[in-house]
């Protein structure tokens, strides 16, 4: 899991991969997630008190990197959550 926290005063909007359905490969392999399929995350500014959002592995994207080098968010890999 990743920790994002915007560290602006307005809303963001984050591009990421969306949960979409599911769909088995065979018997043996775990479930995956379509890496084409895209959604927006909004994001509250510091004043809500809940400017922080947790998103899974799976889900992340190039467009976090590039918000993170604007200024505009943090994030830290969070582990031990389910």
């Amino acid at each position: 899991m990743i920790e994002i926290t915007n560290i602006t005063k307005g809303p963001i909007q984050l591009i990421v991969k969306s949960l979409g359905k599911k769909r088995e490969y065979n018997k043996n392999a775990e479930n995956k997630i379509k890496g084409k399929a895209i959604t927006v995350v909004n994001i509250p500014g510091i004043g809500s008190g809940k400017n922080i959002y947790l998103l899974e592995d799976e889900r992340y994207t190039d467009y976090i990197d590039r918000a993170e080098k604007a200024g505009f968010i943090k994030q830290r890999k969070v582990t031990g959550l389910k």
